[in-house]
């Protein structure tokens, strides 16, 4: 049996998409809107679809926020690596994220919170409430547990097949710490728990072919047919 180590919390969060959340109006009377660097979202549930995000209290995007109950989480692409940096080490206060990463504001559907036009999948959030965290020792936590009411989602068109998101057309950066950005690891494998899916049949030969460009690899899930993935085998149980 591997040896294992036990050890206590120190922020050794499991890889996950780093995400751009953008807040605030650009409306008069309010402050310009501001990009803020998320490395970990929490997606609860579904029903309601709600995600939530940890702000510190002394954020400027904090700020922001309760300013316009609003927020919307874009997904940077790896060439966006550079900008998704600078948004993370430089404050709303004193620079122009917007300007600096050369991003374009683009009006939401539902929220007053602009989208970044450059990111292929944005999702529009209200704030639905916000909970009140404590540290181990008993005193008030400097985060505070936003929880954002999912209400409108957009996607870059090469990215939707059958009117769904194929992640699997959207590159995004992961963050895995302590220390190295990361992509998305080739397929391994096919989701057969659930509904038929909008995947090719085949494996993943034929989905890695998309390092010859994201149109072909939506033309392959378009026109490959899905897995019947009926099982009848003895003791099997969906979940």
């Amino acid at each position: 049996m591997e040896p294992r180590v036990s050890m206590k919390w120190k922020s050794n969060w499991w890889p996950a998409p780093v995400t751009l959340i953008t807040v605030g109006a650009d409306k008069p009377g309010f402050r310009k809107p501001n990009i803020w660097a998320v490395g970990v979202l929490g997606g609860p549930a579904d029903d309601p679809p709600i995600l939530t995000i940890s702000p510190r209290k002394i954020m400027y995007s904090y700020k922001l926020m309760q300013e316009v109950p609003q927020f919307v989480v874009n997904f940077p692409t790896p060439e966006m690596l550079r900008q998704m940096e600078f948004v993370g080490t430089h404050s709303g206060i004193e620079a122009d994220k917007w300007k600096n990463c050369g991003f374009t504001p683009i009006p939401g559907k539902v929220v007053d919170v602009p989208l970044i036009a450059e990111c292929p999948v944005n999702i529009e959030c209200v704030i639905d409430r916000e909970i009140e965290l404590t540290k181990e020792d008993g005193t008030d936590s400097d985060f505070v547990l936003v929880v954002g009411r999912i209400v409108q989602v957009h996607a870059h068109e090469r990215c939707v097949v059958n009117g769904t998101i194929q992640w699997d057309l959207v590159d995004t950066i992961i963050r895995s710490r302590p220390m190295t950005w990361r992509t998305v690891g080739p397929v391994i494998g096919y989701d057969a728990r659930k509904d038929p899916l909008p995947k090719p049949e085949e494996a993943a030969e034929i989905v890695n072919s998309r390092v010859k460009g994201y149109e072909k690899l939506a033309d392959i899930i378009r026109a490959t047919p899905t897995q019947t993935q009926v099982r009848t085998d003895p003791g099997y149980k969906k979940d």
